[in-house]
């Protein structure tokens, strides 16, 4: 009997990071996927990054995955955004090359040790004594595993909507996963629904861009990956226009056709990335919404239109983009299509991302009610290592909202009900100064090593850099410079205060537009990669800010120290809500500070909890 220690369901971003991670420790994996020319397709918009969805990159990156790296090399655009801004918000934005980013995913998926690909449908798990011991695919095969990650994204039930019409599919094209759904319900999974969508593609060679603004990357970009080492990047424009007051009148004009409006729609899809119909319906009076053009690979002349997206019939579609500056003639090559699809809210997870209903089962990405590639992908790649090191019966690895955004994510959607698919936002980030785009290496080196992918020679870079920006810092906060010198390093700047006295190094780096390279005008420094005086600038500049953040931290981390028993009986306590009761019952919480974010769980309902742990 052929049997795996990793089965990973699903080809796309969770279920491609899950899979590598696992046979790259080691663990025989086999990835389940519908269709083979599809893994780590990229369903609606190509492209990776963005506010909190960067740090979920880099994290993944340095922790061992594969999406930064990846996007690195297979991109038609990268951008730095928010360089104004503080370090908080400085991210990166790609656009990846949506081709060439699959065809080079199942390439490296096809080379790598330890891991089987097959096509085939999954139909059922199979359970023993609320154990997960394989599954079985739709031709009848059981396939027997230790553990089981299931990242099935829209495809569970998957339902096409273009206006009124509506067939089985997980995306266009491409069929649903009719039984699976069945099967864990029949196990005492609770199953609800999410829709999604995504707009119109259109033929490059129909559109006017004469009328339009070509917005262009960097040839010299801050990567996702530290470890990129890539010369220049590629170029390839997008284009920005807008929709016109006659589109807008359009679309109310035939809101009637909208699946919204009808009500074939009913279930909610994500308030961030809302439909046209959407947008004109909230907002009837605002009628010029942005528009990007992006081309979807260098191999392809169809266009991605960002900003148009829509379920609305066919006729009403070609009508909307008419009404659009520069698309007058343009021709749609797929009509943009919502997707109604089965997810297990992740109330039902532990942290660990495994079942508390079903013992050895993982769960990641869409299924788990969360939007986005990043969010999959990062959910993939900690389901797949503590899948793996459950079939090694090691204890998982947990990331916590102090740690990284992958932490924040699945805080958040373990213990925070959200009326639509959730998405990582900073806002959603209490600790956004420590949890940046650009110190994915400093926060998260210990736990990469203890995770075990990532090479030795890496996690020296990493451990190396680290010590030099320790030592820096303590350099430039003990270095005395006098005052002819400070004033000719801000006379360099253009900086308009003089000092009247001499200063410690560091007091004259936190001025604005003072680099760390600026320094070496009247002091020694050393040659060290941008990443790395990226930190020592950040860590000097911000060091009051930073300071503050880190002693919240240390209040957070005596909360989560405070355990919780499993035996507990919440029904005992008296005084909390009910609640309050339901949502301990529901998650069942391993510390005070994670019952502290459940949903309805009050300050009060936490000093009683208290209470009865100390009787």
């Amino acid at each position: 009997m052929e049997k795996y220690d990793v089965i990973v369901v699903g080809g796309g971003h969770a279920g491609v990071e899950a899979a590598l991670a696992s046979a790259r420790l080691g663990k025989r994996t086999a990835l389940f996927t519908m269709c083979l020319d599809n893994i780590g397709m990229m369903s609606c918009n190509p492209s990776i990054g963005g506010p909190g969805k960067s740090n979920l990159v880099a994290e993944i990156d340095v922790l061992g995955g594969e999406m930064g790296c990846h996007t690195d090399k297979y991109n038609l655009q990268l951008k730095h955004l928010n360089t104004s801004k503080g370090p908080a918000a400085r991210i990166t934005r790609g656009q990846a090359d949506k081709y060439q980013y699959k065809i080079k995913m199942k390439e490296l998926l096809e080379n790598t040790e330890n891991l089987e690909i097959i096509q085939e449908t999954v139909d059922s798990l199979i359970v023993e004594d609320k154990i997960c011991i394989g599954i079985e695919s739709s031709l009848g095969i059981k396939y027997w595993s230790k553990t089981v990650v299931l990242a099935t994204g829209t495809f569970l039930k998957g339902r096409i909507v273009i206006g009124d019409v509506k067939y089985l599919a997980g995306r266009q094209g491409e069929n649903s996963a009719e039984k699976l759904s069945d099967s864990l319900i029949e196990n005492g999974i609770l199953i609800e629904r999410y829709q999604t969508a995504t707009p119109p593609r259109i033929d490059m060679k129909t559109v006017d861009f004469s009328q339009m603004k070509e917005l262009y990357g960097e040839e010299k970009p801050i990567y996702f990956s530290i470890f990129t080492k890539k010369e220049n990047n590629s170029m390839v424009p997008t284009w920005l226009t807008h929709t016109t007051k006659k589109t807008v009148e359009v679309t109310k004009e035939l809101l009637k056709y909208s699946p919204i409006v009808s009500g074939i729609i009913e279930t909610h899809g994500p308030r961030h990335c809302p439909s046209l119909d959407r947008k004109v319906l909230n907002f009837p009076d605002k009628y010029e919404h942005q528009i990007f053009l992006e081309l979807e690979s260098e191999d392809s002349k169809e266009l991605y239109v960002n900003g148009l997206t829509t379920a609305m019939p066919p006729f009403v579609q070609d009508e909307m983009l008419k009404t659009i500056t520069g698309l007058e003639n343009a021709k749609i090559t797929r009509y943009g299509y919502a997707v109604e699809y089965d997810y297990a809210p992740a109330s039902q997870l532990y942290p660990s991302l495994e079942s508390k209903k079903i013992k050895n089962l993982y769960c990641a990405g869409q299924i788990n009610g969360t939007s986005g590639y990043e969010e999959a992908a990062a959910q993939g790649f900690l389901a797949g290592v503590n899948a793996g090191r459950r079939a090694d019966m090691k204890e998982a690895v947990i990331i916590d909202r102090s740690q990284g955004y992958i932490g924040v994510l699945i805080d958040d959607i373990i213990h925070k009900k959200t009326p639509e698919p959730y998405r990582v936002l900073p806002s959603r980030a209490e600790y956004r100064l420590t949890l940046r785009f650009d110190n994915a290496f400093m926060r998260l080196s210990k736990i990469a090593k203890e995770i075990g992918i990532v090479s030795k020679e890496r996690i020296i870079t990493m451990e190396e850099a680290i010590k030099d920006i320790e030592s820096e810092v303590i350099k430039i906060k003990e270095m005395s410079i006098g005052m002819n010198d400070a004033n000719r390093i801000l006379e360099k700047v253009s900086e308009e205060q003089r000092l009247t006295k001499g200063v410690k190094a560091s007091e004259i780096l936190k001025f604005k537009d003072v680099k760390y390279q600026d320094l070496g005008m009247v002091m020694e420094i050393s040659e060290y990669p941008k990443f790395v005086t990226n930190q020592i600038e950040t860590l000097i500049k911000y060091e009051t800010f930073i300071k503050r953040e880190v002693e919240q931290i240390e209040k957070f981390k005596k909360m989560e120290d405070m355990k919780i028993p499993f035996s507990i009986d919440y029904s005992v306590i008296r005084g909390i809500s009910n609640i309050a009761r339901s949502g301990l019952e529901e998650v069942k919480p391993f510390s005070i500070g994670e019952a502290s974010r459940i949903s309805g769980v009050t300050g009060n309902d936490i000093a009683l909890l208290i209470g009865q742990i100390r009787k």
